[in-house]
């Protein structure tokens, strides 16, 4: 599994522009980030019409939720989305991209993005697009291996994007009851980087 930090990801305008685009987008509740994960965050899909095999529930997948469709939009997200397709993944087409917020209490699992076949063939990135963040607030990005030893762990900082490889199982450590603002993650990946 190769891990890649990038930080200032976003160009200070547009990351500026995600901000107010967000400020005024509507989030849903319930998210899990597995079948069987025992708590649930808030969440937003741009990108999952189910053009690989996937472990999602049939409500979730839109076939016309494509990364053609995002990209044709000319909000923020649509922005970075060509940014980051072009930038590093080889200008592939994201099969999912998603917004996932989360304060304290709600903790996502350990999981894995893609079905086990595609293991060794997919790579994810989550970028971290709040304006602030604290040490002490905790949140960490966390990868595990095999033999549930942590691997690596990349503290959040504001425009930190993480691209991993491998499909590892991983999850955003639980928030500091300090925490002051939520954790804000978008999500981008591909099962197949061919």
């Amino acid at each position: 599994m190769s891990l890649q930090v990038i930080d200032d990801a976003v160009p200070a305008a547009l990351f500026a522009q995600f901000q107010d685009w967000f400020a005024n987008l509507a989030m849903l509740p319930g998210w899990r980030a597995s079948k069987t994960a025992p708590g649930s965050f808030w969440h937003r899909n741009f990108v999952l019409s189910g053009i690989f095999n996937h472990h999602y529930s049939p409500g979730a997948v839109n076939p016309g939720m494509t990364h053609e469709a995002l990209i044709s939009q000319t909000h923020p997200l649509a922005q970075i989305a060509r940014q980051f397709s072009e930038q590093h993944f080889a200008g592939l087409a994201f099969s999912r991209v998603w917004i996932n917020v989360q304060g304290f209490g709600e903790d996502a699992a350990v999981h894995r993005d893609f079905e086990r076949e595609y293991d060794g063939r997919s790579r994810a990135a989550v970028w971290y697009p709040m304006p602030a963040w604290e040490l002490d607030w905790a949140g960490d990005f966390t990868v595990w291996n095999d033999a549930n030893e942590i691997v690596r762990s990349v503290a959040i900082k504001p425009n930190r994007l993480v691209i991993f490889d491998g499909n590892p199982p991983h999850a955003a450590r639980p928030l500091s009851r300090f925490a002051t603002e939520r954790r804000v993650s978008v999500a981008f990946g591909r099962e197949v980087m061919e």
